[in-house]
């Protein structure tokens, strides 16, 4: 995402470092990502909406996807993630894109068979505004697709080390401070059945990665661009960085350690009107 209604820019921020980071992270959760939209039933002809697009690595993938007699709407709050997404969909002709808050965007009421939401609701203050804007968008039988974290402090590095456990908690700290969660998958079904959906299934997704492994780079990569963020914003000290990144060195030499990413769940909900 993106962005809330309380702030135009996605909470970590939109420097082409983390564009870079995004782009990445797309890339390692991308086969999950596709299996969630399989198992709804998005594909050729389908309209989409994108919700919390980001710089559109999902809403250039689900254009290919849905194909010429199918329609993404992709909507984020960032002007610069939307320049992005403008640019890399010229051409498309089943691509639109709205500059929006998620919780009250244009497109029209009933007109989509699906919408997607990937590391949306982690960043909202209040998700139940959101589940009801998806329910509004959707056609009756329409889904909603939810890729989200759950039981964020379940993540660590092992052996354990103090230096690095500390660090999923202040992530968790930082998320909060902005209204958010990086637990907010444990309330989303509750939510969904609240506005009149059926949970049609609910799927973990977490993996194990050595040093040097995709799932290990994807924390590594996190770090490198958050640290800084979180020591700026007070959260860590100046010695709380140099004591993890002497930890998270000595974990990425040790062939015995190993990452625990942090849990997702992958949602996927039928509306019953």
């Amino acid at each position: 995402m993106k962005g809330s209604e309380n702030t135009k820019e996605y909470v970590l921020g939109s420097s082409d470092r983390e564009i870079e980071r995004l782009a990445y992270q797309h890339e390692i959760w991308n086969e999950e990502t596709a299996a969630l939209w399989a198992r709804a039933g998005i594909g050729l002809g389908s309209r989409v909406a994108d919700l919390g697009c980001g710089p559109g690595f999902c809403t250039k993938a689900l254009s290919r996807l849905v194909g010429s007699k199918g329609h993404v709407y992709a909507v984020d709050a960032s002007e610069k993630f939307g320049t992005i997404v403008v640019a890399e969909t010229r051409g498309a002709n089943n691509v639109t894109f709205f500059q929006s808050d998620v919780n009250d965007n244009p497109i029209p009421d009933h007109s989509v068979d699906a919408v997607f939401a990937r590391w949306l609701f982690c960043f909202l203050p209040e998700p139940e505004r959101a589940v009801a804007e998806i329910k509004r968008i959707l056609v009756p039988g329409g889904r909603a697709l939810v890729f989200d974290y759950f039981n964020y402090l379940a993540a660590d590095v092992f052996p354990q080390n103090p230096s690095i456990s500390m660090l999923f908690d202040a992530f968790s700290k930082d998320v909060e401070a902005h209204g958010g969660s990086w637990d907010t998958a444990a309330r989303l079904p509750g939510l969904l059945i609240g506005e009149g959906f059926e949970i049609e299934s609910l799927t973990p997704i977490t993996r194990i990665g050595r040093p040097g492994t995709r799932y290990w780079k994807w924390v590594e990569y996190f770090t490198e661009v958050t640290v800084p963020r979180i020591v700026e914003r007070g959260i860590w000290t100046e010695d709380q960085r140099s004591e993890f990144e002497k930890a998270w060195a000595d974990a990425s030499s040790n062939p015995g350690a190993f990452v625990f990413t942090p849990p997702m769940v992958g949602i996927v909900a039928i509306t019953n009107g």
